[in-house]
């Protein structure tokens, strides 16, 4: 009786287990991959080594954007699966670990015929990847003014320049497929010239046209130089009239739209080849619309880089007249530079010597960096879309000063213990130490918990929003 109580138990256990794991396969093929992800993390629990488990789970949390758990995955489940190493040359790619890129893409090469297709993809992606490689030595150390997440169908509004540089306009055109990009136009201060971008055979160009007596010139292609089989967009000229920037999505892109810059010479009549801007302002995610003010010493471009569908993220900084280039041996801070979730915040002095002790204080006060999740990081309270979230983060704050306060007692404390003259005052003090590090222990708790309250109250807000 009991040997067949066993074998009822393990064979329920097993035809549960079965069960779970059909259900993780039906809504990973079906791509819902929230689902699919909570049953392969259940099944993990009990086969962590299982390769099957981890490849799923880890794809589940790369089409998730997660990427760092991704990653993790991908390497459990071993060499069993060939297909991990293409997603993981994407993910160590977009987590700026180029050399582990490159030794990914590799080693899916290597799987692959002569005659198949993916084999040129890959090699296009590995020259990205060196391409980005080699822009990682070259990260330009600017300061930061401000940044702000928007929503990307108006995010030209949130560009706050003078009319002295002219003014920029933004337009949705559909294109085959339901695609729908962004139209833009420059036009001079004087309104004598426009630059914009526009549709020509599916892929966008840019064009020129000046202003006549009473109509506008044909619009020509800006230039052979600029416009290549891939698409260009977000033209904007400086008030020199010679210099201009522009987003490419083309060969030397680090991944979708990059930011380049050329040069109008007068003796050729053309434009120069244009150039890569490098990083911080590229990445291997989309950034573009670049725009400079020269006068007001004040630059501002746009990125969807760890952000969800359909915002995006606009710095504004100070312009460097030569570029400063970071010099350190640290990679992890380098990398951190190269994604501005590290930057030299900007001086009074840089930006507005007008401003106010009291503004600045409430500028201050605003700043934050707060990870949401491994896409999307707030570095502004006015970033928060959950009321609910909003007020959790301010008790967060609450306790975080609490516990500053704490600490700053603890250490008071503990001076005075060592300082104590004799051994009846370190009896005194020492539990007061103690109590106070049990206090502070608690506080860590809570803050830690009150921290994945935030985050789970703006990701399902989000979630429900989407």
């Amino acid at each position: 009786m009991k040997f067949k109580l066993i074998f009822l138990s393990v064979f329920f256990t097993f035809t549960l287990f079965a069960q779970r794991a059909s259900d993780g396969e039906l809504f990973f093929n079906n791509k819902q991959y929230t689902k699919a992800q909570a049953v392969y993390e259940g099944l993990l629990k009990r086969s962590p080594n299982n390769a099957l488990y981890n490849f799923r789970y880890a794809r589940c949390s790369y089409e998730l954007k997660q990427m760092e758990t991704a990653i993790k995955h991908f390497e459990l489940a071993g060499k069993r699966y060939p297909l991990r190493n293409l997603y993981l040359g994407d993910l160590y790619f977009n987590t700026y670990q180029f050399d582990e890129s490159v030794k990914a893409y590799q080693s899916y090469m290597s799987t692959l015929k002569e005659n198949d297709d993916r084999l040129r993809e890959c090699e296009q992606k590995v020259k990205q990847v060196e391409n980005a490689a080699h822009l990682l030595k070259k990260v330009d150390d600017i300061a930061v003014v401000d940044s702000v997440v928007v929503n990307k169908n108006d995010f030209l509004r949130f560009y706050k320049f003078s009319s002295e540089l002219g003014s920029l306009t933004q337009e949705p055109l559909k294109l085959k497929a339901n695609k729908v990009v962004d139209r833009i136009k420059y036009t001079t201060q004087r309104q004598d010239r426009v630059y914009f971008s526009d549709s020509i055979h599916g892929q966008m160009d840019i064009f020129t046209s000046i202003k006549l007596l009473d109509d506008w010139s044909k619009p020509v292609s800006v230039s052979e130089a600029v416009n290549s089989p891939a698409n260009e967009n977000f033209p904007f000229l400086l008030l020199d009239g010679v210099t201009l920037y522009f987003a490419s999505d083309g060969e030397n892109s680090i991944g979708g739209y990059d930011i380049f810059i050329t040069r109008y010479m007068p003796a050729t009549a053309g434009f120069l080849t244009p150039e890569n801007v490098g990083m911080p302002y590229n990445s291997p995610f989309n950034d573009y619309m670049m725009v400079i003010d020269e006068q007001h010493q004040k630059g501002w471009f746009a990125t969807d880089r760890y952000q969800p569908a359909g915002k995006v993220i606009i710095y504004s900084f100070v312009p460097n007249v030569e570029k400063m280039i970071i010099r350190t041996e640290n990679q992890d801070s380098l990398r951190s530079a190269a994604k501005l979730k590290i930057y030299r915040k900007a001086s009074k002095a840089e930006v507005d010597t007008t401003w106010t002790a009291k503004e600045q204080m409430q500028e201050k006060a605003n700043q934050i960096e707060f990870v949401i999740n491994d896409s999307l990081v707030y570095t502004r309270i006015n970033q928060f879309e959950s009321k609910e979230a909003l007020k959790l983060w301010n008790e967060l704050k609450v306790l975080s000063s609490d516990l500053k306060s704490m600490r700053t007692q603890l250490e008071a404390l503990r001076r005075q213990y060592e300082d104590a003259v004799n051994e009846d005052a370190r009896t005194t003090i020492a539990p007061k130490i103690l109590e106070l590090e049990a206090k502070i222990t608690e506080q860590q708790n809570l803050i830690s918990f009150k921290t994945i309250q935030v985050r789970n109250e703006e990701i399902n807000f989000i979630q429900k929003r989407l």
